[in-house]
């Protein structure tokens, strides 16, 4: 008897408010529940002429989505649904294939080494 193939970990990019994408490196396995990899960029200093945006990146069950403002704080929010997705940030909803590979390479690489 083969037993139902095993679903494959939900995984996204995870970090709390860098300064920048490229901070924004670390890869986390989710939890069952989760469905979507989350960004929010938001702006923290608005000096004239000159913001400052800081990038969140998480797994999470529901998609916020869209574009929230409360007191002088704006942030810009997008969801995604397949593993790893969210390398990019807020500003491009799909990533290039090429990093997408590097990506679940990561990823898989983790794993087994987790494993061992």
């Amino acid at each position: 008897i083969l037993s139902p193939p095993t679903a494959y970990p939900f995984m996204c990019y995870v970090c709390q408010e860098e300064e920048s994408n490229k901070d924004c490196w670390t890869i986390s396995m989710c939890e069952k529940e989760d469905k979507y990899c989350v960004t929010i960029r938001k702006k923290v200093e608005t000096k004239p002429n000159k913001p400052k945006y800081v990038i969140s990146k998480m797994c999470s069950p529901t998609c916020p989505g869209g574009n929230q403002q409360q007191n002088q704080t704006y942030q810009r929010i997008s969801c995604c649904e397949k593993p790893l997705c969210n390398v990019n940030g807020v500003s491009s909803k799909q990533s290039s294939y090429g990093v997408m590979s590097l990506g679940a390479l990561a990823g898989i690489s983790y794993i087994f080494a987790c494993r061992l």
